[in-house]
């Protein structure tokens, strides 16, 4: 087990850090620290600390240096790891609303005496409701709880909000290849969205920085070739073998992959730096995306709608309109491109169905 020696003076700022509910160690000095006691011995104890957000270390504490020890009781500390699941983050999934619902009634099952059942409770069922909402094809979007009715209603905004926030995302996160891959997906279904417009210039500045590292690892890789053999060379024969046996299986994997990919007609190829071809083919990707979001855009017909609004508007018509009504409102959204995702959402509307 790791146990790092911390001077005694670095304990008040990991108090601050340390979660709400843990044991308290007060010290000699008059200093405390605050943490869980995950092993004592006859000379220590070892104290897993939260030393910033998500991020927790184990320190030791030499009992020659406390004073006293207060213990929190075992439901107290349980239920300080049940705080964060709510609130629930946008689009959390029935499988995600199940597993949080579940630690909670573990909690209140194992702790029926708990000063912290009662609110444990208000949590189980605050989830519950929101389950049922999301069952039936509901969201949660912006913090917001969106029944199934305003979602269908309005699919086509919700849906096109939704990706360009994730693309946001994926960039903020430096994920290139995930923001790219999302912008694809996003062309396909919105290419007119309102949201076109302000990604447009992130992904611009993002596939000049994947260029930037696309070219820095083609024109490195021959060095990376020969310092590998080199240090193949310098090994022993059963190191080498071992070595090489190894790199021949990850060369074989990565071209799998390339193939699979290739094959399976993948928008933006997965580039690895000991696979040159999968780097000069996203290379070739790159160059391609940029041509096209630097040309002109092509002339196109007056659109007398945004697509979310035709989308909207139909929705609305569909079920009360005659059968040749409805078969004009579509047979108008599929001229004007309306995606065949959201077509299909607005032919469930029809009975039959067209």
């Amino acid at each position: 087990m790791k146990t790092p020696f911390i001077p005694i003076l670095s304990f008040c700022c990991l108090a601050i850090l340390a979660p709400a509910s843990a044991d308290i160690i007060f010290l000699n000095n008059g200093k405390s620290v605050e943490g869980k006691i995950m092993y004592e011995s006859d000379t220590h104890y070892i104290l897993e600390v939260q030393v910033s957000k998500g991020i927790k270390d184990e320190k030791q504490i030499l009992k020659s240096e406390l004073k006293s020890i207060t213990k929190q009781d075992p439901d107290v500390l349980e239920f300080a790891e049940l705080k964060g699941l709510l609130p629930t983050p946008d689009l959390v999934g029935v499988m995600d609303y199940e597993m949080r619902i579940k630690k909670l009634t573990d909690f209140i099952n194992d702790f029926p005496a708990s000063k912290k059942l009662e609110e444990a409770r208000k949590m189980q069922e605050l989830l519950k409701s929101e389950l049922e909402v999301v069952r039936v094809g509901g969201i949660k979007f912006s913090s917001k709880l969106i029944k199934a009715d305003e979602y269908l209603s309005n699919a086509y905004a919700y849906d096109e909000s939704i990706i360009s926030q994730k693309i946001t995302r994926d960039i903020n996160n430096r994920n290139l290849l995930g923001a790219l891959r999302l912008f694809s997906d996003y062309e396909i279904k919105f290419s007119e969205g309102k949201s076109r417009v302000d990604i447009i210039p992130k992904i611009k500045q993002v596939l000049q920085i994947y260029k930037t590292n696309l070219s820095e690892s083609l024109s490195g890789y021959d060095d990376r070739i020969k310092a590998r053999e080199a240090g193949l060379e310098r090994m022993t024969e059963d190191d080498r073998q071992k070595t090489e046996k190894a790199l021949e299986d990850q060369a074989e994997e990565l071209k799998e992959r390339f193939d699979r990919e290739k094959s399976l007609k993948f928008t933006w190829i997965t580039p690895d730096e000991n696979y040159k071809e999968s780097m000069m083919d996203a290379m070739r990707q790159v160059e391609v995306e940029i041509k096209r979001l630097d040309s002109p855009p092509k002339t196109t017909l007056t659109v007398v709608l945004p697509k979310e609004e035709a989308y909207r508007e139909a929705w609305n018509q569909l079920p009360g309109a005659s059968v040749e009504d409805q078969k004009k409102i579509l047979d108008n959204l599929k001229r004007d491109r309306m995606p065949e995702y959201y077509l299909e959402k607005l032919r469930a509307r029809v009975t039959p169905k067209l």
